[in-house]
């Protein structure tokens, strides 16, 4: 399939309505990214100034979330008529690396938005600055602490100070083709795998082989890009006992956990022959072609819209034959995803009176959740309150199973180096799934290019 133009917002192949290919890969979203807003904070004190003011604002490209979020901004600047905001966005792996370069060359935006993972980034050069939670409509940091999702707030927090203001946040479920597992005399609810071996067993079963050729795989890991390679390999390291660093910040994904992580990850191709890493139709833009062409039978993914389950298959959009469970662990008892969101953040070097008028627009753009919700469900907020008791939400497929990832998802490993720790961990994967190098010798590959990641980093 050709998906070189996926943001020209030409026609999907096979679609039933008259949806576009920009709004399709929209409504899968890149990485995803739920939408969050509850219900409107108290209003804060300050007020944004009458003078004429002009403001810089980057985002990351999302048919589904940034066309949102360029509305709520307008209907802002509507509202302020002194205030302009040049609204930029770029691709979701490329706005990290854009305001990195802005940094470094003076040209980065008043405000921008954020992957929580990249916080530790912008903190450990005092980036980005605390913002005034009381501008955002909070009494104060307990209340908003209280507001928003535990998880989120460990990476939007430091030393007391609030640095980020929270938009969406998920976690990741196995997305089951419910069809292909009846075929196989399997119930999806009863036979859902809980564990990895679970998992192995029951996507052998489901596989489909033609000689050497796969017709159909049990079960996929990513293959296209670090940030996949991460999300779907972070909870299973963390399940196996293991941890990305060490007190002194040493990395430490080649000790025996790590060994064993990886082990688990590759044995659905090498264990179980039910996967064939090398074989995907799967792009950046599309992570989940495969399972959404009925090529595999198990995904692992952020939440999907119906309506882009529709536009590539409309026969299982249809007919239903699909749905979102708890990923399996290592054990029954640790069935959780990587969980991961988004922030509003304030440049450090943005004039006083810029960082207010963002504080407002910030609070504006997050005080409707319910419409946040209609326009990019079944993303998750990061809010606790304001909008899961509305029937709107409530009425959604298997909506509960959803939040209940986002709920009990792990972060991220908390790192200034986090592209190189990605980029490092993406090429062990390969190796070891491609070129079938020894597990450990890729691990130490991998850790040795990370501590000298961070070397640079603390020289610099």
């Amino acid at each position: 399939m050709d998906t070189s133009r996926a943001s020209d917002g030409g026609t999907l192949p096979g679609q039933a309505t008259a949806m576009t290919r920009r709004e399709a890969i929209g409504h899968l979203g890149a990485l995803g990214a739920g939408a969050a807003v509850a219900a409107a904070p108290r209003r804060g004190a300050a007020q944004p100034t009458r003078a004429p003011l002009k403001l810089t604002f980057w985002t990351w490209e999302n048919p589904q979330q940034r066309p949102w979020l360029h509305k709520r901004i307008t209907q802002y600047t509507e509202n302020h008529p002194n205030i302009k905001v040049d609204f930029q966005w770029f691709t979701f792996t490329d706005l990290g690396k854009k305001v990195s370069v802005g940094f470094a060359t003076g040209t980065a935006p008043d405000g921008f938005t954020t992957g929580d993972w990249l916080m530790p980034t912008w903190l450990a050069r005092n980036l980005i600055a605390p913002l005034d939670v009381r501008q955002l409509g909070y009494p104060s940091v307990d209340a908003f602490r209280r507001d928003h999702a535990d998880a989120f707030i460990a990476g939007a927090i430091q030393d007391g100070k609030v640095y980020g203001y929270p938009i969406w946040f998920y976690g990741f479920c196995n997305y089951l083709n419910t069809k292909q597992f009846k075929e196989v005399g399997l119930d999806p609810e009863r036979d859902q795998p809980q564990t990895y071996a679970q998992l192995g067993e029951v996507a052998k079963r489901l596989t489909i082989k033609q000689g050497n050729k796969f017709v159909r795989q049990g079960f996929k890991f990513a293959m296209h890009a670090p940030q996949w390679t991460m999300i779907q390999f972070n909870p299973i390291v963390v399940q196996s006992g293991g941890q990305w660093f060490d007190r002194t910040g040493k990395c430490t994904i080649n000790n025996e956990a790590g060994v064993r992580a990886m082990t688990v990850r590759a044995s659905l191709a090498k264990q179980y022959g039910a996967e064939d890493p090398a074989d995907s139709i799967a792009t950046a833009p599309l992570p989940q072609m495969d399972w959404l062409k009925e090529r595999c039978s198990m995904f692992s993914c952020h939440p999907i819209p119906p309506v882009a389950i529709k536009s590539q298959n409309p026969v299982m959009e249809a007919e239903g034959y699909y749905r979102p469970l708890q990923l399996p662990g290592v054990t029954a008892d640790k069935r959780y995803s990587t969980c991961y969101g988004f922030n509003f953040v304030v440049n450090a070097n943005a004039p006083r009176d810029k960082q207010e008028v963002l504080h407002d627009m910030y609070r504006f753009v997050m005080s409707d959740l319910v419409d946040c919700w209609q326009a990019t469900a079944p993303f998750t907020l990061a809010r606790k309150s304001g909008w899961t008791d509305d029937p709107r939400v409530k009425s959604f497929p298997h909506v509960q199973e959803i939040i209940r990832a986002k709920d009990n998802g792990v972060f991220f490993p908390r790192t200034p180096v986090w592209n190189e720790l990605a980029d490092a961990m993406h090429r062990a994967v390969q190796k070891v799934m491609l070129n079938n190098v020894d597990i450990k010798v890729a691990l130490d590959e991998a850790a040795a290019e990370v501590d000298r990641a961070t070397a640079e980093f603390k020289k610099s």
